[in-house]
């Protein structure tokens, strides 16, 4: 009788992997292959990604060739090949979410004690619904702007065109109005949308 055991399966080697420079570009991995295609095409190297050098050659090539003509060499789409410049030519360390709108929290103001009518703060609409706004301000619970604050005086002319006015991620101004510790709310007045 012939038995079959388990296979037993052989160790792998530990290979010390190099970090790939393209890791660290808004390239997707999946257009690595062409990235490094594009870097032969103009005579780049994948270490001068960011460099000013890497700029010009880019440039070189582009205004020989042109980004229609670069694409069809490449097989790619003209989308994927201005995201491939993007990541080739952006300085080292670059982080697109740095041009995005943050909420501006006073730093003294972190926790609903911290809290005092008339307060001016600024902050980031969470939710809207019929009767009112919610308003993050940087203290864990989001406080509300009654519908009857919210008065067309306040928004500009295309939010006077909507129900409520404001939606999820507008980033407003506020004043405390009323701060109930015990129930845990935040009253507040819209002075103006940011």
């Amino acid at each position: 009788m012939v038995t079959e055991g388990k296979k037993k399966s052989k160790p792998t080697p530990c290979a010390s992997r190099q970090p790939n420079p393209l890791d660290q570009t808004c390239i997707h991995p999946e257009s690595y292959n062409i990235a490094m295609t594009f870097l032969s095409f103009i005579g780049g190297n994948a270490n001068d990604i960011g460099k000013s050098d890497m700029q010009q050659k880019v440039n070189a090539v582009i205004q020989k060739e042109g980004l229609e003509g670069i694409a069809k060499r490449l097989n790619t789409t003209v989308h994927t090949l201005q995201l491939i410049i993007d990541g080739l030519t952006q300085p080292e360390g670059f982080d697109i979410r740095t041009d995005f709108d943050k909420p501006d929290f006073k730093r003294s103001i972190v926790c609903f004690e911290d809290l005092s009518v008339g307060t001016v703060l600024t902050g980031k609409v969470e939710n809207a619904t019929p009767f009112g706004v919610f308003v993050d301000i940087g203290v864990g619970k989001a406080g509300l702007i009654p519908v009857r604050n919210i008065t067309e005086a306040k928004l500009s002319k295309v939010k006077k065109k909507r129900s409520l006015g404001l939606g999820p991620g507008e980033r407003v101004e506020v004043k405390v109005l009323n701060v109930d510790i015990p129930r845990l709310r935040i009253t507040l007045d819209l002075i103006r949308v940011l």
